[in-house]
């Protein structure tokens, strides 16, 4: 007798973890994109050597930050992807920020031939700042911003090239 009052009971507990699961899911995205809002005034090192702000690099312009680690396959994957696909000086601004030395970022530029690109700029973050300002703890991590600095999109881990590309043409369209 005491069974069929046990069902609903344990119906109503497992409604409630979903809608806390739900929630709890719904309130972190928000966060991050929260976080992740605009490109964030930090310094870094060009492969020149330089100390540049990240903001500024990626001022005025539809940009692409990409942080990512030279030995990661997933980064060398979308970095053959990228240099295929996105070759024309009307795109965005790509920023690849790596927690690697100037010598490994120079590196990984000349060899996917991305450093001879003029909308592609790399930077060395040994300090790990963009990790920390993002709480980021993984590579790949690719952000879409507009020319207004603000995010459109952003993917933690691969992303693939049409996502990516649909995320470009939001961000030119909402330059003009």
């Amino acid at each position: 007798m005491q069974i069929k009052y046990v069902f609903p009971f344990l119906l109503a507990g497992l409604i409630m973890i979903g809608a806390w699961i739900g929630f709890s899911r719904y309130t972190t995205k928000q966060e991050l994109q929260s976080t992740y809002s605009s490109i964030p005034s930090i310094m870094l090192t060009s492969t020149d050597g330089d100390s540049v702000n990240l903001k500024t690099e990626g001022d005025s312009v539809p940009s692409v930050l990409i942080y990512f680690n030279s030995t990661c396959p997933i980064c060398q994957s979308e970095a053959e992807l990228i240099e295929r696909t996105f070759k024309a000086d009307t795109l965005p601004r790509f920023l690849w920020v790596s927690s690697e030395s100037v010598e490994e970022v120079k590196n990984f530029a000349a060899h996917y031939s991305l450093d001879s690109l003029d909308t592609h700029r790399f930077y060395s973050d040994t300090l790990f700042r963009l990790a920390s300002a993002f709480r980021l703890t993984g590579v790949p991590a690719t952000f879409v911003y507009d020319a207004e600095g603000n995010l459109l999109d952003y993917t933690l881990g691969a992303v693939s090239m049409s996502d990516l590309t649909l995320s470009i043409q939001k961000a030119h369209d909402r330059s003009r």
